[in-house]
């Protein structure tokens, strides 16, 4: 990673922001404090966090079910904690959790429970970039089992059709749900399924230097208006699919991959290059864990909506039924 010092510590930061609150997502959701059901990212910071450090702050980002990085490295905490406690400071007044949120402020595209579904949401998103003229990236982060589903085929079809300026990331976290993805995929590599006529690359999503490294030139390529690219960034997870789901992977495949971790990694690099010393590594976990504990103290706070709140779903519009156009 070509970057500076200061870059490098940033990166850091958010790797360990993320860790750091979604352990204490889960220490919430434990003590029944967090009615959202979690799908946590612990242990695969490093593909959320890589790529999205490789965009503009104005590119789109269509995020998986699990990839909470784009969304606290966009959206104020206090924002993505309401969302996750229901209450009228959340995404949308309250009208929505964080899962699924969206937010045009933060160039964010909201998803849904379908899996794969948002492929082509933001394959559309890269679309209306080029087609207004506007210099946006499109970014899609979405799961191994979504390979084996349709959407993953027609977006990657049509973005490579018209050249549109997207970046497919997949998070290959090896098992899809309960099932290793090698029993549902007919290839060892989810790149492999690409075709399409697009570039596409594997990339070690434990690295997080090495995933910037790669969105970076994906991002680039995109910009100048040469095409998508595909991303398979290999990861794992520490944590269930979801925390409703009992554990039924090898003990020894997790503790495999968490000699791996992707936070230890990055800190143990910045040491070794002098980059941070310990006092600093310090100094900023604190401040994170006390950032995230004040956004959970706003979050118990915080009221729940209003009941006029629920309403406030649909807009009265007038419709030109021969021109076509919404006004």
């Amino acid at each position: 990673m070509g970057s500076s010092d200061t870059q490098r510590r940033e990166v850091y930061e958010h790797l360990l922001f993320v860790r750091r609150f979604e352990e204490r997502v889960l220490d919430a959701y434990e003590s029944g404090g967090v009615p959202e059901l979690p799908h946590l990212s612990i242990g695969q910071e490093a593909v959320g966090v890589g790529a999205t450090y490789a965009l503009a702050d104005d590119d789109w980002i269509a995020p998986s079910l699990r990839t909470r990085a784009p969304i606290l490295m966009r959206v104020p905490l206090e924002t993505v904690t309401a969302g996750m406690f229901g209450t009228r400071s959340g995404p949308s007044s309250g009208r929505t959790t964080q899962h699924h949120m969206g937010s045009t402020e933060h160039a964010i595209l909201g998803t849904t429970g379908m899996v794969g579904s948002h492929l082509n949401a933001a394959v559309g998103a890269g679309l209306s970039s080029r087609q207004l003229g506007i210099d946006r990236v499109s970014m899609v982060f979405f799961g191994d089992g979504a390979t084996t589903r349709g959407e993953f085929h027609t977006a990657l079809n049509y973005a490579a059709v018209e050249d549109l300026p997207v970046v497919f990331v997949i998070e290959n976290n090896l098992w899809t749900e309960e099932t290793p993805i090698s029993e549902v995929a007919a290839v060892d590599d989810l790149v492999d399924f690409a075709g399409h006529d697009l570039p596409s690359v594997i990339v070690d999503g434990q690295d997080a230097d090495e995933v910037v490294d790669v969105a970076t030139e994906a991002v680039d390529r995109a910009r100048r208006g040469d095409g998508p690219t595909l991303i398979e960034a290999k990861t794992y997870r520490y944590r269930p699919h979801a925390e409703v789901i009992q554990e039924r992977r090898p003990k020894e495949e997790l503790e495999k991959w968490k000699r791996r971790d992707p936070v230890d990694i990055y800190r143990e690099r910045l040491l070794d290059h002098g980059i941070a010393d310990e006092e600093w590594l310090e100094e900023i976990d604190e401040s994170i864990r006390e950032e995230i504990d004040e956004a959970f103290a706003f979050a118990a706070e915080d009221p729940l909506p209003d009941e006029e709140a629920m309403y406030h779903v649909y807009k009265d519009v007038e419709v030109d039924r021969n021109g076509g156009v919404v006004r």
